[in-house]
């Protein structure tokens, strides 16, 4: 894998998806999108990766395994955006 120093951020924060397809054929590519997927979030704010901030996974990491584990960790939504709302917020 390659680290992204300039990846897109949301409010400031790293985030990945979570999408969800089906594909039933490939001759004729034949693929089903599920709209309920959904982008996973960091706890802090990204600044870019430098020699002090590196190993701080709470920036740079949006596993849920991590970040449940920092300061800034939100139980109601698991930092957690659903697919619809992320795209409403690209849009805005």
């Amino acid at each position: 894998s390659k680290y992204i120093n300039n990846p897109l951020l949301v409010g400031g924060k790293k985030f990945d998806l979570r999408l969800y397809v089906l594909v039933t054929n490939y001759r004729p590519l034949k693929i089903y999108f599920n709209k309920e997927g959904f982008a996973r979030f960091c706890n802090v704010k990204y600044t870019s990766a430098n020699n002090s901030n590196i190993d701080n996974m709470y920036i740079h990491l949006t596993n849920v395994a991590i970040q449940k584990h920092g300061e800034d960790y939100n139980d109601k939504h698991g930092n957690k955006w659903s697919f619809k709302h992320l795209m409403f917020w690209l849009e805005a």
